[in-house]
């Protein structure tokens, strides 16, 4: 690893000397091996002796970028260990029927030599303005790695890896009791293999179960297996529905998500001699216990335009129930990557673009540099981007990160965080998030799946690292204070389109779930207007059955409602969303239908 850094150092004088030299030559590295956690650096009396400021918070002014605003709120931690996932990180979750409730959970340790570390859970009740330290989830002993999700009641739900006494490395699942309650239960999957198990993905279901996947990557043959799971019963030490093995990319090279009709979607890496660096999705309607065939979505070609996915794939669904995939493509051979050559962050969804992945940022809307010095970490100029959705209106955003003009001493470079989003297939160029001032290195930023929308704005959540020094420490560079940022992007629709155009938009009627359902059902809706409402619910022969709003003004946003079935026979019937605006005249009579099933 120092040698490494040593020839890039000897490279870039090189370069300085003979302007022949460029530093976007290709120059290949070979693909690091993902870390575990179980890194422990040999540390001088010096480190040892730094003064971290354990309890200094930085202040981040709030940043106006195009039409939005961008604020900042730092969290009660520090960290020394600055690195949070070998993938895309999923680390933060806004309840989307409490949005007041964020919830994060990071990994972190305050010890140089980085012999201890653990994950904790840090909530905030006011939509990301501040934020309060809960607890470390187990709360004794190492553990790394989290993944999030919410149950229905809004409690937080972590994954994480736990390394203790009584085995391996292994994953654990914790959930807690209450919103922001810290008080946590453990479910102890059995083991999927003698090997160590690491890097957990997890997502609550609207039925009550948790899927969750993991890998394993350490063997002596070199053995690399990613798995799936579910749990069953959540009574400690829980009922899971068995490891499932699929040939998938190992370190957090796999994504889930879960679409308003309730769909599970899983998207990955493909690993193995035929699908090196492919991106592939597939879906469950059982809650992860079966999978669809997967659909290859990008294709790695060695001989060809060499493009591949390294690390970098995340998911969400659509208000319109459409898997949205997020990755990084750069260029690979089957054992190395490089880092000195430009890369790119695109999204795939089935129903646009006619299915090819479209480009969303490449050198030609993002600046480009090079990255240089430790390049352990396998970070690539654009690379793994995190997606989320609005809660109301169709907007998709993406972030990722971006290397910057600045280096550190040993010619790391500091990264920032750029977004972008959707219109259909239509992506604005990215804009750069994070401040220039004071000099971080912002990395690892980890979107909420669901983002609150009030009116025609919305607060996309996240959660980013910022590290005071370049480079990763735990893989070579200088070891620096490492803070975790809560960044709130405040996006209007309106700037990205005109009022007439919202004015005129269709309202949304989503899906009922359950369907089929028995006796009780939701119903969902969205309005771009303030409008009177009418949502009735009619027999096959038309006939009304009960009237849920009868005729009621709504302002512009999202509602739901129950609709009780237990006097009704089985069958099918439909439901009816009737919106006029504030003016009729102007606006007309706008109307959407769907079909439900009762069952007994």
């Amino acid at each position: 690893m120092k040698l490494q850094n040593v020839l890039l150092a000897l490279i870039i004088s090189s370069s300085l000397l003979n302007p022949s030299l460029s530093l976007s030559q290709d120059f290949p590295v070979p693909i690091p091996a993902p870390l575990t956690g179980l890194e422990i650096m040999n540390v001088g009396d010096s480190e040892m002796k730094l003064n971290f400021h354990t309890e200094r918070r930085t202040q981040f002014e709030q940043l106006a970028v195009g039409e939005a605003i961008v604020e900042y709120s730092t969290l009660p931690l520090y960290n020394l260990y600055d690195y949070q996932s070998n993938g895309v990180p999923m680390q933060i979750c806004q309840d989307p029927l409490t949005p007041d409730n964020v919830h994060v959970s990071v990994m972190y340790s305050t010890d140089p030599s980085l012999s201890t570390k653990t994950c904790a859970y840090i909530f905030s009740n006011d939509r990301g303005a501040t934020w309060n330290f809960i607890g470390d989830v187990p709360g004794v002993g190492n553990s790394g790695f989290p993944a999030v999700s919410l149950k229905s009641n809004g409690a937080f739900i972590i994954a994480n890896q736990i390394y203790d006494l009584w085995g391996p490395v292994r994953t654990s699942i914790h959930y807690d009791q209450g919103a922001g309650f810290g008080v946590f239960t453990a479910l102890d999957p059995p083991r999927a293999n003698p090997l160590p198990e690491f890097w957990p993905r997890v997502l609550s279901t609207y039925s009550g179960r948790i899927v969750f996947g993991t890998s394993i990557g350490i063997s002596s043959n070199d053995i690399r297996r990613a798995f799936t799971n579910v749990v069953l019963n959540q009574n400690p030490p829980g009922n899971f529905s068995g490891y499932s093995s699929y040939v998938g990319n190992y370190a957090e090279g796999y994504a889930f998500a879960i679409a308003p009709n309730g769909s599970i979607g899983h998207a990955y890496i493909g690993y193995d001699f035929d699908d090196p660096y492919d991106v592939f999705y597939r879906s469950s309607t059982d809650d992860g216990l079966t999978w669809n065939t997967a659909t290859k979505i990008w294709d790695w070609d060695e001989e060809t335009n060499q493009l591949g996915c390294l690390r970098g794939v995340s998911m969400v669904f659509g208000n319109n129930n459409q898997p949205y995939v997020a990755f990084n493509t750069s260029k690979l051979t089957r054992s190395e990557f490089f880092p000195r050559l430009s890369s790119q962050i695109r999204v795939w969804c089935p129903v646009l673009n006619s299915g090819v992945p479209m480009l969303v940022a490449d050198s030609t809307n993002v600046p480009f540099y090079p990255n240089t010095g430790n390049v352990s970490d396998a970070f690539l100029p654009l690379c793994r981007p995190t997606i989320g959705r609005a809660s109301f209106h169709n907007n998709i955003f993406v972030a990722f990160n971006a290397t910057t003009e600045q280096t550190g001493a040993d010619t790391s470079r500091y990264y920032s965080v750029w977004i972008s989003y959707n219109f259909g297939d239509y992506w604005p160029p990215p804009e750069r998030i994070t401040p220039a001032t004071p000099l971080r290195d912002w990395r690892f930023p980890s979107m909420s799946p669901v983002s609150n929308t009030s009116g025609f704005t919305t607060k996309v959540q996240m959660v980013c690292q910022a590290d005071s020094l370049a480079g990763t420490h735990v893989t070579g560079s200088p070891i620096g204070r490492g803070e975790f940022v809560s960044v709130r992007y405040n996006f209007s629709i309106i700037s990205g389109t005109s009022s007439e155009t919202i004015r005129q938009k269709k309202p949304d009627l989503h899906q009922n779930h359950p369907n089929p359902f028995n006796p009780v059902t939701s119903i969902t809706f969205d309005i771009y207007d303030d409008s009177k409402v009418r949502l009735v619910v009619n027999d096959m022969l038309g006939r009304e059955v009960i009237r849920l709003v009868n005729d009621e003004f709504k302002t512009a946003g999202s509602y739901s409602y129950d609709f009780n079935a237990t006097d009704l026979s089985s069958g099918i019937y439909f439901y009816r969303l009737v919106v006029s605006g504030a003016n009729s005249l102007e606006t007309g009579e706008l109307s959407a239908t769907r079909k439900m099933i009762v069952v007994r």
